[in-house]
């Protein structure tokens, strides 16, 4: 699937972009959607060329790539234009909407004056028949043009609620890539202070059980110095998703720094978090990081995991900070295993 032929209907759009993914053998990130997203509707002629190359010289697309295809002609800076264009094509549709809104008005007193006249005529006690059809005639005259009128105006407001929804598509993309952590496609630290606070307030409110999880990739450092950074990409992309995989919707799995991940888990009393963390650690563990190219293979994985529940009334730092200890105890411990406190 290598052509960019224009597919007009966004459902089509998407299921392509997926197939081509998967194809490629890439993980569906947000970024890496956004980029073959564009190369499929071929909003962005450079980056469809680039992309077509890559694919027709049969060179391996892997994310590191895609990223940076996608900061190239999608990131914050290409947004911002983006966002500009849609801000010019949003206030162009304003203007129309208002000359439109300003022509109905005076057509609108026009056409009330011409009904009023043709009232008058149409009540006077000497009016002929004569009289009556073409009072009649210019009623319909006058009908035609206030409809066409009115069909005008609509087509104004279409442009308009079409130049919002682009606009409201482009801030999305933006806000989303806001949150988003670039390497691993999960929450970044912003996303996670936002979601640590709206689940201590709703905790807060409800009483419902909050509880929290610190990870940290086992001997990460060494497994960078031995194999380099692009291996260490591919750890930390691995235990993303082993992460996402193994919780559930309401739950948000963030990239905390570095090597570090952190999980928030509402509604979670500390039993079950903990028997969690150990799917989780359990599920990292039988990971293995295989070079797609040369079929090496890096060994094992392990993360170890500080886990603590919400405690009504404390400072969100706190909370943070018993984790972070726990963390700390469960390296301190020997690794591949979880603190609770």
């Amino acid at each position: 699937m290598t052509a960019t032929t224009k597919i007009a209907n966004p459902r089509d759009i998407a299921h392509n972009v997926m197939a081509l993914i998967n194809e490629l053998n890439l993980q569906p990130t947000p970024q890496v959607y956004h980029v073959f997203y564009s190369y499929i509707s071929d909003e962005i002629p450079e980056l469809s060329q680039l992309i077509k190359v890559l694919i027709r010289n049969t060179q391996e697309l892997d994310e590191e790539t895609v990223f940076r295809i996608y900061h190239k002609y999608l990131g914050s800076h290409a947004l911002q234009q983006h966002l500009n264009q849609g801000v010019e094509g949003l206030q162009a549709a304003v203007e129309r909407v208002e000359e439109a809104v300003h022509s109905v008005m005076r057509d609108t007193e026009m056409f009330c004056g011409e009904f009023d006249t043709a009232s008058r005529k149409l009540s006077a006690d000497d009016i002929t028949l004569e009289d009556a059809r073409t009072v009649s005639q210019t009623l319909s005259g006058t009908t035609t043009k206030a409809r066409e009128c009115y069909g005008s105006f609509n087509g104004s407001l279409e442009e308009y609620h079409k130049e919002v929804r682009r606009v409201r598509s482009e801030l999305e993309l933006v806000r989303r890539d806001a949150l988003t952590d670039t390497l691993t496609g999960i929450a970044n630290r912003k996303n996670f202070d936002s979601s640590l606070r709206d689940a201590v307030t709703t905790t807060m409110e409800t009483g419902v059980p909050l509880s929290l999880l610190m990870i940290d990739i086992d001997y990460f450092k060494d497994f960078n110095d031995n194999f380099g950074h692009r291996a260490g990409d591919g750890v930390l992309k691995a235990v993303a998703r082993v992460l996402v995989s193994s919780t559930k919707g309401a739950d948000t799995v963030a990239r905390y720094g570095g090597e570090e991940f952190a999980v928030i888990l509402p509604d979670t009393s500390r039993e079950n978090a903990e028997k969690l963390a150990n799917k989780l650690r359990s599920n990292v563990s039988n990971q293995r990081i295989i070079n797609k190219k040369t079929g090496k293979d890096f060994g094992k994985l392990t993360v170890s995991i500080g886990l603590t529940s919400y405690q009504l009334g404390e400072n969100i730092l706190e909370f943070v900070d018993r984790a972070d200890k726990a963390l700390y105890l469960a390296k301190q411990d020997g690794r591949n295993t979880c603190i609770a406190q």
